[in-house]
């Protein structure tokens, strides 16, 4: 099937923050932690929330205990008082864009202005919204009460922040020519519009659109209407279980859209799940070469096969021929595969969130799986041991680290437990076993593996921090401190930018410094691994399939680059 993503779909800022302090609190504050109220509008992440030991509190007990996160939709003043008088510790995870309207509300209030409030009755930032008015604020919800309302003196007009922009602005407009002299402030969220313009925008080009998220959530209601209303078939799902499989056959394309309050993961599954239904009119070889893709990403063949794309690339820049680095190529390809396999094997946890078709699948067959990670394992060791003591040892080293990484061996703690590890252990293994370990018996000085070890370096740095900003809502909830989240998103994606700019200055002034020219193929994967970053930012490519697939393929270009070069000139280390 053809599916399209909405550029613009999940959590907003607002819910992400509320969702990252629950986290957060739920290892750090107070005990017993709460939310007042649910902290958003979808049952998958409550489930989640609760298995973190964070329960709802839907009343203010006289007195109490511990700590209430505010959700996101905000609560009214009395309220916030009222938790604080019972003994709670109160983190504050309302939306800047809700305490937005709030303090506008309570301002014009406070000057006796009538506060319009055009929003559902019932929604909880509506009763939040409405307790900073007080006595002088008035809600409209329908048509009706909008005819049927009476103003005089100075007023206001305010919108609930998930409100639709066009019918806000209509319904001012009605007020105003009724009651002029009114303020208008259009206080419907950025974010809400543009995920309104884009649902309509994705319309015009699929068949049907799938719409995820809660059933209770305003906002993803809105986002099913709209869809409706531009006349293409509009399916409401929770998850990936509420498709129907056999409607969605019927259709040649799809689009995917979800609401604020939607978690990341839950989308990724229901893209997942629709990728796998042939869809309407589909070429065979297209699902033919769907299916190969994810064979090789789930058995994580194509991991090892950029690993030994990696090694192929570097036995070229040394000036060597690919019958010279066949070895090479194997150990490094069999000791990727069996370490990255073992490794998803044991983190089940946290791929169970970021690629749970993968996790499902190396569950279900994970003996099978253990069996071949120690054959490859066993593998790549022998063939270390054909290359000489010093690579054997080195690859055994190496080995012993990978298979301790997920294993509590220093306090109740593994060393993916440590602060950025996830990280740099990565890219110092694919460095390792690519560079060091092949040609430490044919390379004389040390000096030589730094010529094309440091831009390999570079090059798997920004490698596995791409990997792990693909990963950070997995690691994020089962508590890893990864690079992605100490640095959040936008702050890691600003570090790899870094790595590959300075990957390319290194791969074009190499040469300069009677380097070999063939260095500068590193240039390429550092410009395609730029434009990678370039659509993750606009949201063209998302946390699936393609762009883990995409991400690999930083050594396909490496390799395409230095076999070029190498026809031009063959490099002398």
């Amino acid at each position: 099937m053809k599916v399209r993503v909405a550029q613009i779909c999940g959590f907003c800022m607002g819910v992400r923050r509320a969702m990252d302090l629950a986290l957060d609190a739920a290892a750090k504050a107070r005990p017993p932690v709460f939310t007042f109220g649910p902290l958003i509008h979808n049952p998958s992440a409550l489930e989640l929330l609760r298995s973190k030991g964070i329960e709802v509190l839907d009343h203010i007990p006289e007195k109490g205990e511990g700590t209430v996160i505010i959700r996101a939709h905000g609560i009214p003043p009395g309220e916030r008082e009222a938790l604080e008088k019972a003994g709670f510790q109160l983190i504050d995870g309302t939306c800047t864009r809700v305490v937005k309207v709030q303090m506008l509300a309570k301002h014009y209030s406070s000057l006796g202005h009538t506060c319009v409030l055009i929003g559902d009755r019932g929604h909880p930032e509506v009763k939040g919204i409405m307790g900073y008015a007080g006595e002088n604020g008035v809600l409209v919800s329908s048509l009706e009460e909008l005819k049927g309302l009476r103003l005089s003196g100075q007023y206001i007009i305010l919108a609930q922040t998930t409100r639709d922009r066009e019918e806000f602005e209509e319904w001012a407009r009605m007020l105003l020519d009724r009651f002029p002299g009114g303020q208008v402030f259009n206080t419907v969220c950025d974010s809400t519009r543009k995920r309104q313009r884009e649902v309509r925008r994705l319309c015009r080009s699929v068949d049907a659109v799938v719409v995820v998220g809660g059933r209770q959530s305003a906002n993803t209601r809105r986002l099913a209407e709209i869809a409706a209303e531009s006349g293409k078939t509009a399916l409401a799902v929770e998850t990936e279980e509420d498709l129907d499989l056999d409607e969605l056959r019927s259709f040649g394309s799809v689009g995917v859209t979800a609401g604020a309050s939607t978690p990341n993961w839950i989308i990724n599954r229901v893209v997942s799940a629709i990728e796998q239904v042939p869809g309407r009119g589909e070429p065979l070889a297209g699902r033919l070469l769907y299916r190969l893709l994810r064979f090789l990403h789930e058995t994580t063949a194509w991991t090892a096969l950029a690993g030994g794309l990696l090694a192929l690339s570097c036995g070229l820049l040394m000036g060597l021929t690919p019958q010279e680095s066949w070895r090479a190529v194997a150990m490094a390809s069999l000791y990727l595969f069996a370490m990255h396999t073992m490794n998803r094997i044991m983190d089940r946890e946290s791929g169970a969130y970021n690629d749970p078709m993968r996790a499902r699948f190396l569950v279900r067959h994970r003996k099978v799986f253990q069996t071949l990670s120690l054959a490859a394992l066993f593998a790549a060791l022998s063939i270390a041991l054909q290359l000489g003591t010093v690579p054997f040892l080195a690859l055994l080293a190496l080995s012993l680290l990978g298979l301790a990484y997920s294993i509590r061996i220093v306090k109740q703690r593994a060393l993916k437990d440590f602060p950025a590890s996830k990280t740099i252990f990565t890219s110092l293994a694919w460095t390792v076993v690519t560079t060091v370990v092949p040609w430490s018996h044919t390379l004389e000085s040390p000096s030589k593996w730094a010529m094309v070890g440091i831009p390999v370096l570079l090059l798997t740095l920004a490698r596995s921090a791409l990997m792990e900003i693909l990963d950070i809502h997995g690691d994020r909830i089962v508590g890893r401190e990864t690079l992605a989240v100490i640095m959040g998103e936008e702050g890691l994606m600003t570090l790899v930018t870094a790595l590959l700019a300075l990957l390319a200055v290194v791969a074009v002034a190499a040469p300069l410094f009677s380097a070999p020219v063939t260095l500068a193929a590193f240039a390429a994967p550092a410009a395609w691994g730029l434009f990678l970053l370039w659509s993750f930012r606009r949201q063209r490519l998302r946390q699936n399939l393609r762009m883990e697939c995409m991400v690999e393929l930083l050594f396909l270009v490496l390799f395409a680059a230095t076999w070029a070069l190498s026809l031009l000139a063959r490099p002398s280390i």
